[in-house]
């Protein structure tokens, strides 16, 4: 398995022409740079405005740790669907699609060509930046868990984003109705779904709390806290947030004990159910785009007259 990774020739050759070019190292050079300087504002205006101390000393961390996740989380959201938006879509487009179908790779293996050579730019792109994030773990205020968490959801994200691209370049015709079809569903799953959430919480309040017993709207607390929560790990921002914020004051990965009108519920953290969220909509997707890319190989060889026994 780990052979048939490293030695996928899709990836290597989209690689070897990536950062053999000067784009490569002038995007990581740009993102760091805008980084690095992201930080050193928050720095400077920390010391601007207050006397260092133990506590400053900690919010400069907390501020820090929270640009670079922002940072990232753009990174993410953003770029990684633009690497693999016009990965099959621009082979069609530049009638080069065809000559890599009659090698010996099998759909599958072709797709995880693209992912592959797609996502160690993305990687690259994020592990160049820790040791900007790593600043906050010296400043305090981070634990190294919150360090480890954030980036085990960013790089699910950065893989599901990735794989939405590549879904949306094998079923479309052209690079620019994929782009469009990407970052839709991309803006839907990081506005849309809070904004829905949002709306269906108001309505299920006003529904639920109507009643005027307190079991009744206990009962709809723990309902809407629920449901909430479960709406949250669809959304990496919202995720994020609340995992932090748990981790922050609750102290605890993967939930607590939370009492409302004698019910005892347990809240969990939303991180792992998102990370996990993003696994299986990533498996989703690939085996989607498998089969679109199997069922037009098929059909271009019903055309050509191949496979088809001579009656």
């Amino acid at each position: 398995m780990w052979h048939a990774l490293t030695n996928n020739p899709i990836s290597i050759k989209e690689l070897r022409s990536r950062m053999r070019g000067p784009r490569a190292f002038a995007v990581l050079t740009i993102y760091l740079l805008l980084a690095t300087g992201l930080v050193v504002l928050i720095y400077a205006s920390y010391n601007v405005n207050s006397t260092p101390t133990a506590s400053s000393s900690r919010e400069v961390g907390q501020a820090v740790f929270i640009t670079m996740i922002l940072v990232q989380g753009f990174l993410v959201i953003f770029m990684a669907p633009a690497f693999t938006a016009g990965a099959i879509s621009g082979e069609k487009e530049r009638q080069t699609y065809d000559l890599l179908r009659t090698t010996l790779l099998s759909p599958s293996a072709f797709i995880l060509g693209k992912l592959i050579s797609a996502l160690s730019y993305i990687f690259l792109l994020l592990v160049s930046a820790i040791p900007l994030l790593s600043l906050s773990l010296m400043l305090g205020g981070v634990a190294i868990s919150e360090v480890i968490i954030s980036q085990l959801m960013l790089g699910t994200a950065a893989i599901l984003y990735a794989m939405l691209g590549l879904y949306f370049s094998c079923t479309l015709r052209s690079t620019m109705s994929a782009s469009v079809a990407t970052y839709a569903v991309a803006f839907f799953l990081t506005i849309g779904t809070p904004l829905l959430a949002a709306l269906f919480g108001s309505i299920a309040a006003g529904i639920l709390f109507s009643a005027s017993s307190v079991s009744s709207n206990s009962l709809a607390e723990a309902v809407l806290t629920y449901v909430g929560l479960i709406l949250s790990t669809t959304n990496l921002p919202a995720s994020l947030i609340i995992s932090d914020v748990f981790l922050r004051e609750q102290n605890t990965l993967w939930g607590y004990t939370y009492t409302v009108g004698g019910y005892s519920l347990w809240v969990f953290s939303p991180w792992y159910l998102n990370v996990l969220f993003h696994m299986l909509l990533t498996w989703f997707l690939f085996r989607r785009a498998t089969r679109v890319v199997d069922k037009i190989a098929t059909k271009q060889k019903g055309d050509w007259g191949l496979g088809t026994n001579d009656k």
